[in-house]
């Protein structure tokens, strides 16, 4: 039976998900009974042979498991291709914590028998994170408030830093650097490193929502946990490295895309968390502010500028349906 079921999400990054299992190789013993499972979500570049044969060449074969998906479900979908062997394979039936790990990520000693221990004497923890890491040991935010359709309104006019006495409160996107190694509950966590509770990820549903493709899922799952009266939690104690962004460069993800899913995430999170019409609200002054500054650079001879184009970029995205 598995105590801890690590969930390993690879859409065209092999040798990184190879680099993650190594690096997890030698540390399974701090939480006994510790299994590993890769989902290949649909790549169609070899990442699954790949992944398979490192597998075997480096007999990770009695820890780790390959589940070939033939189709890209998505950060959701492709982590819930693994959750739901909870309910329907024996040997994760009884596992009681779960992480979602992404595969740009390297595993340094202690962090799992930290997060294990906290967990089991904190019982009101939902889901917590450790500190992750840029390449160069420099911190990263990996925490966040919610983006209340108010403080989304306020900073599509971009009142919280061209006014900041006034609408600092407002900033859903910066923390104060202090934050970032002080232990305490926050809002939500990025996704790249999820220690998760079964029971509290049961008493949630025991699935991420399908309805996110890629962003702004990790965001709906924490809600769904404070909402259901568990803690979302940050220790900086730990910590991991953390690539970033390696799922998504232009070479997986076409720019175009990735900003069709980047905005389409941000109306969705509205819609799941506080209503269809917070949606409505945070879309059309997105549109507003945008059309804007584009009217204002337009007045002021900017047309030329990257800015002026991304700008007019993200307005023809917003007065269309946000298709993928």
């Amino acid at each position: 039976m598995s105590e801890l079921l690590i969930i390993i999400l690879n859409y065209r990054t092999p040798r990184l998900t190879i680099e993650c299992l190594r690096s997890l190789s030698d540390k399974l013993g701090e939480v006994p009974g510790t299994r590993v499972v890769v989902v290949e979500n649909g790549s169609a570049d070899g990442s699954g042979r790949e992944i398979a044969d490192a597998i075997g060449d480096n007999g990770w074969a009695a820890w780790a498991d390959l589940l070939l998906l033939p189709v890209n479900r998505g950060f959701a979908g492709g982590n819930n291709a693994a959750l739901d062997l909870l309910r329907s394979d024996d040997r994760f039936k009884a596992a009681p914590w779960v992480l979602l790990l992404n595969s740009d990520t390297i595993v340094h000693p202690r962090v799992l028998r930290y997060c294990y221990d906290l967990m089991r004497h904190d019982l009101r923890i939902g889901v917590m994170s450790c500190m992750l890491r840029n390449a160069d040991g420099s911190p990263q935010n990996v925490t966040r408030d919610f983006p209340t359709p108010l403080k989304q309104a306020v900073c599509a006019f971009g009142l919280p830093w061209t006014h900041p006495q006034r609408f600092a409160w407002a900033d859903v996107y910066d923390v104060p650097p202090k934050l970032l190694t002080t232990k305490r509950d926050v809002d939500w966590l990025g996704g790249a490193f999820m220690f998760v509770r079964r029971k509290a990820l049961d008493d949630i549903g025991g699935r991420m929502d399908e309805s996110f493709f890629f962003y702004g899922e990790d965001i709906e799952f924490c809600h769904r946990f404070r909402r259901h009266g568990w803690r979302v939690h940050y220790d900086p104690a730990v910590s991991i490295t953390h690539i970033g962004g390696s799922s998504s460069d232009p070479t997986r993800v076409p720019d175009k895309l990735k900003n069709v899913y980047t905005w389409r995430a941000r109306y969705l999170v509205q819609k799941k968390c506080y209503g269809r019409p917070a949606a409505w609200l945070v879309r059309a002054c997105d549109v507003v502010a945008l059309g804007l500054r584009k009217v204002k650079m337009l007045a002021t001879g900017k047309r030329d500028s990257e800015r002026y184009r991304n700008v007019s970029d993200a307005l023809s995205i917003l007065v269309r349906p946000l298709r993928t």
